[in-house]
């Protein structure tokens, strides 16, 4: 339900354009707000995504999708996404930083930062693909396990696919078409854990974490992240995991998906049960 004051304007609306317009104002006057190079993009980056994520949500509450909840699906479901958070886990250079081969050489008041920079990353990033792309598409095509598996599979697609942009950033090509294949699976991941939970707060939690521990050594550290041992286990880890998540998937019934949507409540499913 649209929410307005006496004067008839709509806070939605007007957190929407006032984000939309600090962030082109952002991209086209991006401030200095540090002379290291490295805080000011971690500064822009929290400033930018915050933005972006407020944008989001507030057209994610226009849009009425029921997904606000910690975990609407009860404990089960959380039990279920421990597989995918073991993917989450993994991507932390856990094996480089125990030999030795890898540290954080940053001070501690840069990792915090940047673990906020990660948590707005996955903020932005889901609210944009799962809470309001992945969920319009659903809105019309979540009528079969055949639709519901290949909205999935298509909206994936297209997170993995805007990762291309990198190129013009000045990304090498191998480096950029891996992180689209690896961002398609994780898409996936994220997409699957919010049809299991029906919270957009799991698949936000899952892709923070995941840059957070990914990103870490590359952006504030030194050493060798891709051991040997971390390539093999990040391999079977991924092939075993990806299977278990296209069970999960296939597992998903069209009905469990309608509280989602406006127009359904808990209390009307409940009734319509007795």
């Amino acid at each position: 339900m649209k929410q307005k004051n006496k004067r008839g304007f709509d806070p939605l609306s007007i957190v929407f354009f006032i984000s939309a317009a600090l962030l082109l104002w952002l991209e086209l006057f991006p401030p200095e707000l540090s002379y290291d190079a490295t805080v000011n993009s971690l500064c822009l980056g929290i400033i930018t995504r915050a933005l972006g994520g407020a944008l989001f949500i507030a057209l994610t509450f226009r849009l009425g999708w029921h997904i606000w909840g910690i975990a609407p699906r009860g404990g089960r479901s959380l039990v279920a996404m421990l597989p995918a958070l073991a993917v989450v886990v993994n991507n932390f250079p856990i094996i480089g930083i125990v030999s030795g081969a890898a540290r954080v050489t940053a001070p501690a008041w840069q990792v915090c930062l940047f673990a906020l920079s990660s948590l707005l990353i996955g903020v932005f990033e889901e609210f944009a693909f799962r809470g309001v792309f992945y969920m319009l598409l659903l809105s019309n095509h979540r009528s079969s396990k055949k639709q519901i598996f290949w909205v999935s599979v298509a909206s994936s697609a297209v997170f993995g696919a805007v990762h291309l942009f990198n190129l013009l950033a000045g990304a090498g090509v191998g480096a950029t078409l891996l992180q689209v294949g690896y961002s398609f699976l994780i898409g996936g991941m994220c997409s699957i854990a919010l049809l299991v939970t029906g919270s957009i707060w799991i698949p936000v939690l899952l892709h923070s974490l995941f840059d957070f521990g990914g990103y870490l050594i590359p952006t504030l550290g030194e050493g060798i992240v891709w051991d040997t041992a971390t390539v093999v286990i990040t391999a079977l880890l991924g092939v075993c995991v990806t299977f278990y998540m296209v069970f999960l998937l296939l597992r998903v019934e069209p009905q469990c998906l309608e509280k989602m949507f406006p127009g359904k409540t808990s209390g009307e499913e409940d009734m319509r049960s007795e």
